[in-house]
């Protein structure tokens, strides 16, 4: 695994900082294409990254700002080479429960 890193509310005229980034785990092959990236691997790994901010840091807390609009995540490989800005869309999967009505 490499550790990549992500800073997930990168504002308009903001330069964000790999310092200030979330360290993330992951074994994406983000660098198969030789001279530059995987873009599918990458969106991969930047979706696995906001299920990483929501689940792990400020992400439940944001959900209401964050529903219906984007957010900026900045992502640096594991070389912490600047990768690029990524529009982030949370979108709500529906669960149920049910039981037997007495």
């Amino acid at each position: 695994m490499k550790t990549c890193y992500y800073y997930p509310d990168v504002w308009s005229n903001e330069t964000p900082n790999v310092e200030d980034a979330y360290e993330f785990k992951s074994d994406r092959d983000i660098h198969a294409v030789k001279g530059g990236y995987d873009e599918w691997e990458v969106e991969w790994l930047v979706e696995e990254m906001s299920k990483d901010f929501f689940d792990n840091h400020d992400g439940w807390e944001l959900a209401d700002a964050w529903a219906g609009q984007e957010r900026i995540f900045a992502v640096w490989d594991d070389n912490k080479n600047f990768i690029g800005q990524f529009d982030v869309y949370l979108d709500y999967e529906p669960t149920f429960r049910a039981s037997r009505k007495k």
